[in-house]
């Protein structure tokens, strides 16, 4: 009969989970490269801080062998909330000023859900839905820089279950596989350098598979350790390119003005691995600190190439040749009273992008995180609150004026300039439950 119930349970929480789901649309924001941090209110207040803290079911996204630490059924459903904005300082070639062009103010909804299930005394199961990687960015549709980038948006979600083994009672393994869906959407204005061209429009939708393995090890009742693995993945995009102005109709094959018509296109993203490490040390039963390390391989992002099918049939290539990065974080957690807990936390990040290769779809080069939380406790019932403020460090675009690789039209778009005042705002709310 218990089983039953749990069994139960479980279901329930799970129906529940792929309702809200469906409720919420998959994110759109970004972090370093275009990484998504926000994977938890609970994980904000603490910069992403745990990888060997463990606690909760969003531990799924951060070290799925920390699930071991739970018991029972327990479901968890996260939102974020991510406002960001910058401005672009353009330069004409002698280093005058010719204006400043702002992004839009933009508000991104970041869902995430988590369920986790002790089966017996060794094994738990565990299933995710967020989002790991995305990209919200919109210029002024007759900015300088347009005929790169007017606006971008690139939509992920994943389903990730998880299996989790408790060898003992001090060292914990975990496996899962991953599916991701993805929809982009770009828009350029190509009227910026060719007055008679228009928008062209770049719409796509893939799925990718991959997979995560991790290890927990809890030494003793103060230090714990944490290893995670993340797989690259190769998203297969199939879509459509849509011309304002299809002048390409009006040239044969061999003219390079016969690509600018409509046409289906198909590409490939190449996703990166990465490689995550963290240290949590328990000085007291209600205090915490963690030191984390992951590590990025950007590099795999070398470039997004795109095959323009019938009728146009050509390539079109843009490099992009990033380097890998890292993300290092401190965190600290305190809990005063039986039913709350203080968090704050520290972030860095290093920047992957290639300053000769630099464009409008990423803004950024390196971050600073600075984050706060608190979470209440009542009967079985977790609440938490978080909000982080994201410093993006400026990125200048001198080198890439001249060096970027070709895209749609004749020529890279990108202009003399640099990023000014370039941050977010974070907002984070999650409620966990324990059947």
């Amino acid at each position: 009969m218990n089983r039953f119930l749990s069994g139960a349970r479980l279901v329930s929480a799970l129906c529940l989970l792929f309702s809200l789901t469906l409720l919420f649309s998959p994110s759109r924001a970004q972090a370093e490269g275009f990484a998504i941090m926000e994977n938890s209110a609970r994980g904000m207040g603490l910069a992403g801080g745990l990888i060997a803290r463990g606690g909760d079911p969003s531990t799924l996204a951060y070290n799925p062998a920390a699930m071991t630490l739970l018991d029972g059924t327990q479901m968890q459903a996260n939102l974020a909330v991510s406002q960001f904005y910058w401005g672009v300082d353009t330069r004409d070639k002698d280093g005058n000023h010719t204006g400043n062009f702002h992004s839009a103010h933009q508000t991104w909804p970041i869902p995430s859900f988590y369920v986790t299930h002790q089966i017996n005394d060794d094994i738990w199961f565990g299933l995710a839905s967020f989002t790991r990687f995305g990209l919200g960015v919109k210029y002024p549709h007759n900015w300088r820089g347009g005929a790169n980038l007017h606006s971008v948006q690139l939509i992920t979600n994943s389903i990730n279950p998880s299996l989790a083994y408790k060898i003992n009672d001090h060292l914990s393994i975990a496996a899962g596989v991953e599916i991701m869906s993805a929809s982009m959407q770009m828009r350029k204005n190509l009227d910026v350098q060719s007055p008679g061209l228009g928008d062209v429009n770049i719409n796509g939708h893939g799925v990718s598979f991959g997979g995560n393995v991790a290890l927990h090890a809890k030494l003793n009742d103060q230090w714990s350790l944490g290893l995670t693995y993340r797989a690259p993945m190769s998203l297969k995009v199939n879509g459509k390119t849509r011309y304002d102005n299809q002048i390409g109709k009006m040239f044969s094959p061999d003219s390079p003005y016969y690509r600018l018509q409509n046409s289906r296109l198909r590409g490939t993203l190449h996703l990166p691995d990465s490689i995550g490490f963290g240290v949590s040390y328990k000085p007291l039963e209600n205090l915490s600190f963690e030191a984390d390390a992951v590590y990025t391989l950007w590099s795999r992002f070398r470039d997004f190439n795109m095959y323009m099918k019938s009728p146009v049939n050509s390539w079109q290539n843009t490099d992009r040749h990033w380097r890998n990065s890292w993300t290092l974080g401190l965190s600290a957690e305190y809990k005063p009273l039986d039913w709350m807990a203080l968090r704050l936390g520290f972030m860095y990040e290093t920047s992957p992008m290639n300053l000769g290769n630099a464009d409008y779809m990423v803004p950024s080069n390196g971050r600073n995180y600075y984050t706060a939380g608190i979470g209440f406790f009542y009967k079985n019932w977790t609440l938490d609150l978080a909000y982080m403020y994201i410093h993006n460090h400026v990125l200048d675009y001198t080198h890439a004026e001249s060096t970027h690789a070709e895209s749609l039209n004749s020529g890279n778009g990108v202009v003399a300039g640099r990023t000014t005042h370039p941050h977010a705002h974070n907002f984070g709310i999650g409620i966990s439950y324990k059947f």
